[in-house]
């Protein structure tokens, strides 16, 4: 029998979703720690170290800046060697530094050491750079949908974790939940590892699973003109376009609007009387909202144009914020708080489509040193805005002062991602 006609009569699944599944597995557990998780240590480490509220935001937003901070380092060599080559590495030194954290840490300074020089420089590395590159290697067409299900993955580990973890911190202590996580690395994450490719190329496949590689119509003359390949962008390229300062933009006034409220969620909604159980439990259901926007944009974003899925969701999240600000647990405008739990999860759902956006219009094979760019430029937003925040609470006993610039953020990201319109597609000269 011809193998040709074998192999068309019994097709094999795409490997790129083997690394879908992969990689969910592994954002399963790192988001839900690390990512998404983070919040619910805030309180029980700064009271544990006799810390203010300032203080222990200033080292969980240098961990969330240290991602943008590394970004053209990390994006050069992930390009350069591959991304299997950093993401093993990440893993393992994130772990070892949980232990760490777990047996040694009894002060501010050793706090700092060991979550920033170890924990997130293990998973910033792993999961900010060296994952999303990967995955967006594989797949073209199917891009959104594709980075969107790790996304929801990531979220569905905050749905599931973050309240098994305050769970543990309520009943034992957040240096169990922490020497857990560590435990969680080597066992739940790094043996999915082994199924991780760099590229299709690297085992004889194209993205998608495509046969053929991607061309682009001319109005030559000649039918041997007329089709032809289709190129990325050099990074030189990209940084001409006014796309990509709209999209950078808009990365950074979303971040300036999120990550401030998003790192210090559980504080800002106690400040709100809710409880400390309550709280991670409505965290965890935003995630769980997180985790179906995801998956619903993320089909749609290979389907609608992206700018318009992005402008949208910012807006949504601006009104979320505008409802956290004025709601309270205590009295007639608790209501408030559950809109901006429904709003913050629909409108974050989102944020990953920033990039499968830059996948789609400057392609694969400078996609890490582009977004290295990126999340390197808006750094400073994610040191200073949670650091803002702390110091407003520990000044005020609320978080409101900090919420102002998360609505005003959200709303200017939005109008950004409105304007922004696809570049054009170059073709191999």
């Amino acid at each position: 029998m011809n193998n040709d006609a074998t192999s068309n009569s019994s097709p094999r699944i795409f490997y790129g979703w083997w690394m879908v599944l992969s990689c969910s597995a592994m954002i399963f557990f790192a988001s839900g720690i690390f990512f998404r998780g983070f919040t619910v240590f805030v309180p029980a480490i700064r009271d544990s170290l006799g810390l203010t509220q300032a203080q222990t935001n200033l080292i969980f937003s240098l961990a969330r800046a240290e991602g943008g901070l590394e970004g053209p380092v990390a994006g050069w060599a992930i390009d350069r060697f591959g991304n299997k080559a950093l993401l093993v590495p990440g893993i393992v030194l994130a772990a070892v530094g949980y232990l760490i954290l777990a047996g040694f840490v009894n002060s501010y300074w050793s706090f700092a050491l060991v979550y920033l020089g170890v924990i997130s420089l293990g998973n910033s590395v792993a999961f900010q750079h060296a994952m999303f590159a990967g995955i967006n290697q594989w797949f073209r067409r199917r891009r959104s949908f594709a980075i969107s299900t790790l996304a929801a993955v990531a979220s569905l580990g905050g749905l599931i974790l973050v309240p098994i973890m305050s769970l543990v911190i309520l009943n034992l202590s957040w240096r169990w939940a922490i020497t857990g996580a560590g435990f969680a690395y080597l066992v739940g994450i790094l043996p999915f590892t082994i199924l991780f490719k760099n590229r299709p190329e690297d085992i004889g496949l194209r993205p998608d699973g495509d046969d053929r590689p991607v061309l682009i119509q001319t109005h030559s003359n000649t039918a041997a003109n007329r089709n032809v390949e289709e190129r990325d962008y050099t990074v030189k390229e990209a940084l001409r376009t006014r796309t990509y300062w709209l999209l950078l933009t808009g990365a950074g006034l979303r971040q300036l609007a999120t990550i401030g409220i998003l790192v210090s969620l559980i504080p800002i909604l106690q400040s709100k009387g809710v409880g400390l159980q309550m709280a991670a439990n409505l965290t965890g259901a935003m995630f769980g909202i997180n985790f179906v926007s995801r998956m619903t944009l993320g089909y749609f974003g290979d389907k609608w144009p992206k700018s318009w899925i992005l402008g949208a969701t910012l807006a949504i999240e601006a009104l979320g914020f505008l409802c956290l600000f004025f709601g309270s647990w205590n009295d007639g405008t608790f209501f408030l708080l559950i809109i901006f739990i429904v709003f913050e999860g629909l409108g974050d759902g989102a944020g990953i489509i920033v990039w499968a956006a830059l996948g789609e219009y400057y392609g694969r094979e400078k996609f890490a040193s582009l977004r290295g760019i990126i999340t390197f430029s808006h750094s400073w937003v994610m040191i200073a805005m949670p650091v803002f925040a702390g110091w407003a609470y520990d000044h005020y006993g609320n978080f409101d002062l900090a919420l102002m610039p998360a609505v005003a953020g959200a709303a200017a990201a939005s109008v950004c991602f409105f304007q922004i319109k696809r570049p054009p597609r170059l073709r191999q000269i």
